[in-house]
């Protein structure tokens, strides 16, 4: 491996003309919020005369250089240098602001290839580098990536910030600081398969990066030792992917992917282990990477978790157990490899979007993000790749929906639905499927007297009204005769009213909604938490019913929900003539045996 180091400062970097630094499509977007954006400006601010500071090491791929402009990939160190890049735009533009073309002139050399506005030293990736050209431009209409744009926005009001503190100096002692005080290690790597090597080697220890990160520069660096046509195949490929699932926590997906390819539950602190293990028992030419890749002890850094939760399931007997590479006859390319990721991703992507062209499904898919049913990805990132009918995959989801809900309401542990929906994968697809797949859920489906006497206790959190809405919105369709006649919109048009007000003690909240505290009575603010969130406490109302108040509140709430069409809501002004305690209580109850029957899997 040629590696030749040099420690740089930002001028001696972003200053050669000839050089032009990529951030490849397959590199994540730009990330960086506001702590770390202001522990960088922070760290140049208070240099002092005679410090130092390293801004961190740069991996380049650097290639053989050769005429002209020369491209150079940025393996390692791509969200630094683009913060960087957007502090000196927004000196830039301060400088102008005060008059100092000559300064000026002297950072646009190092935003642009020479005098060449047309190349700016620092191309993004695809996802990102209209935005940024925007930026360089001045312009901030339309931007999609606000990280961009508040990063700079982040600078332009600390430096002003500054320069009323301390006056116009303060702006060339930073900018000297910044682009002659500071220094970058610059590690030029000319092999591709060097750099991605490296990479892992800096970068593997403890998980400094995201899994994703990792993953990627372990697949980069084994295709770039097959040699350069696959590392662009491979290349095209993971841009693909890094754009399929734009908007997603891609480590999450990663991790339920291994899970899913395990059919068993695989922690976040095993993810690289396990995918690795993966990709050497099923990818061609994997003796090209090294013995590294094969040693457990490789994957002692990563971060352990002592949460009790964070256990993974015993692999049955026909699921490997071993970390060591297995003698197989059945090796795929790695593009195959990595379209099997694709296809999932994309699948995966409409889930999280709810973007199918079934519009049905789509409904569906939002009931189950409501309840929080994010395992069951797990099984429907394949599921849904399925030659099944519209009908056989919403009678999924309906028996999927029963389980969560119960499973919630019941209280049973998280961590076992990602088993039960990486398990449930072990089913063969066959005419039998459903019923099989019926067959497993009920293994882990809460009864009928559990559900029934849990739902009216049932606590829903601010976190949890959406799956409040759910519940109110399924039960509401089941009291109109379910014809699907009716759709309760979700967001601003319709609202999730608690009966008894969230709060009822401050002086803000008598003002409000009446005087809540003494219409309930003795022990009513010790009472009124336990009692607060639950179901037998909601009901839906429109966003334009406006409920007044007085200081007989529910008087006057009564009269408004008499002018709801929500059957619901309305049954609420028709039967109750006040509303306390022992209200929530029964029509919780009442509400439970509705409940019953919706969130139900026949045996």
């Amino acid at each position: 491996m040629n590696i030749i180091p040099k420690d740089q400062t930002i001028h001696g970097l972003l200053n050669n003309p000839m050089e032009q630094l990529i951030i490849p499509a397959y590199q994540r977007r730009y990330a960086w919020s506001y702590n770390q954006t202001f522990a960088l400006f922070e760290d140049i601010d208070m240099l002092q005369p005679n410090d130092g500071h390293l801004f961190g090491m740069l991996i380049l791929h650097t290639g053989y250089h050769q005429g002209g402009i020369n491209e150079i990939d940025v393996v390692d160190g791509q969200q630094r240098l683009t913060t960087i890049t957007l502090l000196l735009h927004a000196l830039k533009t301060k400088f102008s602001e005060v008059g100092r073309e000559h300064i000026n002139h002297q950072i646009q050399t190092m935003l642009y290839c020479g005098n060449d506005s047309s190349k700016p030293k620092i191309i993004l990736g695809e996802l990102d580098n209209k935005d940024f050209k925007k930026i360089l431009k001045g312009e901030q209409e339309g931007i999609k990536n606000l990280n961009l744009i508040n990063a700079l926005n982040y600078f332009n009001e600390l430096i002003s910030n500054r320069i009323n503190e301390e006056g116009e100096e303060w702006l060339d002692k930073f900018y000297n600081k910044l682009t002659h005080t500071a220094k970058i290690i610059r590690l030029d790597v000319q092999q591709a398969q060097d750099a991605y090597k490296l990479f892992e080697t800096i970068n593997n220890r403890g998980l400094r990066l995201s899994a994703t990160d990792i993953l990627k520069n372990f697949i980069l660096g084994h295709a770039a030792k097959i040699g350069k046509q696959k590392l662009e195949e491979v290349k095209e490929q993971w841009s693909s992917l890094i754009t399929t699932l734009d908007g997603i926590p891609t480590d999450d997906f990663f991790r339920q992917y291994i899970s899913s390819i395990y059919t068993r539950r695989v922690t976040k602190s095993k993810l690289i282990e396990y995918f690795k293990e993966d990709y050497l028992n099923k990818v061609d030419n994997v003796d090209l990477i090294g013995e590294y890749a094969y040693y457990s002890d490789y994957y002692n850094g990563a971060e352990e978790s002592n949460d009790p939760e964070d256990e993974v399931e015993e692999a049955p007997e026909d699921q490997p157990k071993s970390k060591k590479v297995k003698n197989s006859h059945s090796r795929i390319d790695i593009t195959n490899y990595i379209q099997q990721i694709l296809s999932c991703a994309e699948v995966y992507s409409n889930i999280w979007n709810k973007t199918f062209d079934e519009e049905k499904l789509n409904k569906k898919l939002r009931d189950l993000s409501d309840i929080k049913s994010f395992p069951t990805y797990i099984f429907l990132m394949h599921f849904l790749q399925r030659g099944k009918t519209l009908n056989e995959k919403l009678e999924v989801l309906d028996m999927i929906s029963a389980l969560m809900l119960r499973r919630h309401v019941c209280a049973r542990r998280t961590s076992e639905n990602d088993i039960i929906f990486s398990r449930v994968l072990r089913i063969e697809d066959d005419e039998n499927f459903i019923d099989n797949f019926k067959e497993e859920l009920i293994l882990d489906y809460p009864n009928d007297e559990e559900f029934e006497d849990r739902f009216p206790n049932h606590e829903l959190k601010s976190s949890l009204h959406n799956r409040a809405k759910y519940i109110l919105r399924e039960i509401e369709y089941t009291l109109t005769g379910g014809t699907g006649e009716i759709t309760i919109n979700a967001g601003n048009d319709v609202h999730l009213e608690h009966i008894i007000p969230q709060k009822i003690k401050s002086q803000k909240s008598k003002e409000e909604f009446g005087d809540w505290e003494s219409y309930l009575g003795e022990k009513s603010l010790t009472k009124h938490p336990r009692y607060v969130n639950r179901i037998g406490n909601m009901t839906l109302i429109a966003g334009d019913l406006n409920i007044s108040v007085s200081n007989n509140p529910f008087v006057s709430k009564r009269k408004a929900y008499n002018k709801s069409n929500i059957k619901l809501t309305k049954e609420i002004g028709e039967n109750y003539t006040g509303f306390k305690f022992k209200d929530i209580e029964e029509r919780g109850k009442e509400l439970a045996k509705t409940a019953l029957e919706i969130w139900r899997i026949e045996g």
